[in-house]
């Protein structure tokens, strides 16, 4: 089976100097915790709580970015924050992230570490191709952990493939019927990033994450960028 994974020329055109980096991750093994993991991410929070502050917070140049790219296509960066601003938020008011499961551990860690937008979708899930692009504003999403259907605004930038959004928002928030379970095993991750990140920050953060992906969760990696140069990528 291939599967194509693009985003839409426009976002590039809109967004200057975006790009997507992907792993495509098969075989894993997401069952069980792991203590050594789960206190890496506790030190990233405590490292987050170090550097940032809740008042500065919207003002820092890797968070700015993603809310003036929500401010594009119309979004209330206020109403609908970033997930990275929403991830460091909720630790500067005092919140720890919750242990879900290693997968979604360790792109909370990646997330904090590199303050880029990190996520995953579970492959078994995933009905027809991959895409990045703007709503029609017909498309169906259920909200991570819900089960009632909510509107998609015409315009925004959503994530989806060929039956239902798997993100809104860009990187606001997931959608439910693909999100990483302890049983997936076939999994695409994205790391985005938007200048001033660059594919020097983007690769960084790829390699790191396959390391840990790799240490505790085993597995067939394979990575790619996708931008304006390249903006389609199969998966075999």
């Amino acid at each position: 089976m291939i599967v194509k994974y693009v985003i839409s020329e426009e976002i590039f055109k809109n967004n200057p100097g975006y790009i997507r980096g992907i792993i495509y991750l098969r075989d894993a093994n997401n069952y069980g915790t792991d203590e050594e993991l789960n206190d890496a991410l506790k030190a990233q929070e405590d490292r987050a709580r170090s550097i940032f502050t809740i008042e500065r917070l919207r003002e820092e140049s890797y968070i700015a970015s993603w809310r003036e790219a929500f401010q594009k296509f119309g979004s209330n960066p206020n109403k609908y924050p970033p997930s990275i601003e929403n991830l460091i938020k909720r630790i500067l008011k005092g919140h720890t992230l919750p242990y879900i499961n290693k997968l979604v551990t360790i792109f909370n860690y990646i997330s904090l570490k590199y303050v880029l937008p990190c996520g995953g979708d579970d492959l078994d899930r995933v009905e027809g191709d991959l895409l990045l692009t703007y709503a029609k504003g017909d498309e169906l999403y259920i909200p991570l952990n819900e089960s009632e259907p909510q509107p998609v605004v015409t315009g925004e930038v959503i994530y989806k493939d060929d039956r239902k959004v798997l993100c809104r928002k860009w990187t606001w928030r997931q959608g439910d019927a693909t999100k990483i379970l302890p049983e997936s095993k076939d999994v695409i991750i994205n790391v985005d990033g938007m200048p001033p990140a660059g594919e020097d920050d983007v690769k960084a953060a790829m390699s790191e994450m396959a390391a840990l992906i790799k240490k505790y969760c085993g597995g067939d990696i394979v990575m790619d960028i996708i931008s304006e140069r390249k903006n389609t990528y199969e998966l075999l």
